[in-house]
C-alpha cells in the first residue's frame, strides 16, 4: 500500500522474482551490463523441418553465427552451420543436420563475467535464451570490447 500512497500504480506483486524477471529478458532499471544487453537479436533461423536448402535463406541475412533451429514456439532445440546446410542433399531437413545440446546462457548473466568465462573456454559466441528456452539471439565476447 505504501507505494499506491506515493504515487506508483498499477503496483504488482512479482512472485517469481528479480531473477526470474531478468532472465526473462524483461526491462530494468539500474547500471548493470547485463549479457542481454550486448545480445545480437537479429540471428539466422530455421524450423526442424526446414529443407537444408531452404534453411540458406535466412542465413544470408546476419551474416554471422550458426543458424539456430527452433520449434513450433521458439525454443532452441539445436543448431546448425551454415556449410552443413550448403552440401545436404535437397530432402534433408534442417533438424536432422543439427547439434543438440547446444550451450545457452540467460540475458541476466554479468555480460564481463559471462565474457571472461567464455575467453578461458575459447569460445567466441554463445546463444542467449530465457528461463522458458526462447530464443533472444546470440553473446559475442568481442562485442563486449566494442565502445
Amino acid at each position: 500500500m505504501a507505494a499506491r500512497s506515493s504515487g506508483f500504480a498499477p503496483v504488482y506483486d512479482y512472485v517469481a522474482g528479480k531473477t526470474d524477471w531478468l532472465a526473462a529478458d524483461l526491462p530494468f532499471e539500474g547500471t548493470a551490463q547485463l549479457a542481454g544487453m550486448f545480445t545480437r537479436r537479429e540471428v539466422a533461423t530455421a524450423s526442424e523441418d526446414t529443407p537444408a536448402q531452404e534453411g540458406i535463406a535466412p542465413a544470408g541475412g546476419p551474416g554471422f553465427g550458426p543458424v539456430v533451429v527452433l520449434n513450433q514456439a521458439g525454443v532452441v532445440m539445436g543448431a546448425v552451420h551454415r556449410d552443413q546446410l550448403e552440401s545436404a542433399a535437397a530432402a534433408t531437413e534442417a533438424g536432422a543436420l543439427m547439434r543438440f545440446g547446444v550451450t545457452t546462457v540467460r540475458p541476466s548473466e554479468q555480460a564481463a563475467d559471462l565474457a571472461h568465462r567464455m575467453g578461458h573456454a575459447e569460445v567466441s559466441r554463445v546463444l542467449v535464451t530465457r528461463s522458458d528456452g526462447t530464443l533472444v539471439g546470440l553473446f559475442f565476447a568481442d562485442d563486449l570490447a566494442d565502445p
